[in-house]
């Protein structure tokens, strides 16, 4: 379905739902007055106007989503089909990646791809923040465009390297021998100390520098 397809009602703000989301949120949205459409959405999981959409990610799903690439994808994919893009994280219980690396990712994300991230300390709170977007998006008549679900063709090697450089003493040329070594950017964050001194440029002093920065408390952003 197209936005422009909804069924409007006057002055009531409407919101295309992806059917697979069934939480607080949609419960909440829907209480607050928004008119629902639901249906599978290839992109985003929210869709407030042609040209906004949010992503809805959990703290847990942001971090495995960072480690396995996915992440990047996802923020390519938005900024192909939307002009105004987003990822909405609600709550900040971070615990396999490290302040610098979640901050890495936030700085990609919205440099790189063009993808702002929000973050809500709550379902409700993220019903809000959807509301108040659509909201504002259909307030002012607007020309209504269709979606563009087309993906364009990347590669995540670059975003994966991104991650893996902010270790500590990593540049580049050791990002991509870490990235070559060991397969995936989980995998060199798991990696053993004595594993790491397998890779050419990484001394004992370094991979350890390493494995402190990781095992380190997660502390706030």
């Amino acid at each position: 379905m197209a936005f422009e397809d909804f069924p409007f009602e006057q002055g009531k703000v409407a919101c295309l739902v992806d059917d697979r989301e069934n939480g607080e949120c949609v419960v909440e949205l829907e209480r607050l007055g928004a008119k629902l459409h639901r249906c599978r959405l290839p992109v985003a999981d929210f869709v407030c106007s042609p040209r906004a959409a949010i992503e809805r990610k959990t703290a847990a799903d942001f971090e495995s989503s960072v480690l396995d690439g996915r992440l990047f994808s996802q923020a390519r994919e938005l900024s192909a089909c939307f002009a105004a893009p987003i990822i909405a994280i609600v709550g900040k219980d971070f615990q396999r990646l490290d302040r610098k690396a979640r901050r890495g990712a936030f700085i990609s994300l919205a440099v790189d791809s063009g993808v702002p991230v929000f973050f809500l300390e709550d379902e409700k709170a993220l019903a809000e923040f959807i509301y108040a977007v659509a909201f504002r998006e259909q307030l002012v008549p607007r020309r209504q465009e269709k979606l563009r679900f087309e993906k364009r063709a990347f590669t995540g090697f670059e975003a994966r390297q991104f991650i893996v450089e902010s270790l500590p003493g990593v540049g580049p040329t050791l990002a991509k021998q870490l990235l070559e070594h060991f397969g995936s950017v989980e995998n060199v964050f798991t990696a053993l100390e004595e594993e790491l001194l397998e890779v050419e440029g990484i001394g004992g002093e370094k991979s350890r520098a390493i494995r402190k920065l990781i095992e380190e408390s997660s502390g706030k952003m």
